[in-house]
């Protein structure tokens, strides 16, 4: 096992607790309340978009419902991850917003077989750490990555808790940085994108 795996699977170990640590913490009001909408900031990334995809929240992750309806509202396509079984590929399927449609799969909740697969212009992506270098630390299975390789114009865009962020992800050459990432209490841009203060 190389030096950076084991760095990333400790990391991965300790983030996760943490993360889920945190939103065990919260009130089931506040955690209605917070990520209602993307921030203003964020919009150039979306604005164009006419497929977002998005994820459908376990524990411990940033919940998505609230910016789901937002986007549906806006008059964007959603799309849900969807995989046949847990070490397979993944790909994206449209989502209505209907509970009706979505089905239990091998890694959670995601939308039925039959749903139409389409390709997200703009990615909002859960996360188990990042950087302020916009790296990002996933689950460990490579589904987003290797998603993210074969779509490179996606618009990638992190969702995490301030907890998550660490010094350093440990990263390797196929990993790529997110375009930004929000939490509950800041937006990251790439350092050429923020804004002089």
């Amino acid at each position: 096992m190389t030096g950076v795996i084991s760095e990333k699977q400790e990391m991965r170990r300790r983030m996760r607790a943490a993360r889920l640590a945190h939103w065990q913490a919260l009130p089931d009001t506040h955690r209605a309340l917070i990520f209602g909408r993307p921030p203003r900031i964020i919009l150039p990334l979306i604005e164009n978009a006419e497929i977002i995809g998005l994820y459908h929240a376990v524990p411990g992750e940033v919940p998505t419902a609230n910016y789901a309806a937002h986007l549906l509202d806006m008059g964007k396509m959603i799309a849900l991850p969807w995989t046949r079984e847990h070490q397979g590929p993944m790909t994206f399927r449209v989502w209505t917003g209907s509970q009706e449609t979505l089905v239990q799969g091998p890694w959670g909740t995601q939308p039925h077989a039959a749903m139409p697969e389409v390709v997200p212009d703009a990615l909002f992506m859960p996360l188990v750490a990042f950087d302020s270098a916009l790296n990002r630390l996933g689950q460990g299975g490579g589904h987003y990555d290797g998603w993210c390789a074969q779509h490179p114009a996606t618009r990638r865009i992190g969702l995490g808790w301030t907890v998550q962020q660490v010094d350093a992800v440990p990263a390797e050459h196929h990993d790529m940085p997110l375009d930004a990432v929000i939490t509950e209490q800041q937006v990251l841009l790439p350092v050429s994108e923020r804004p002089l203060t």
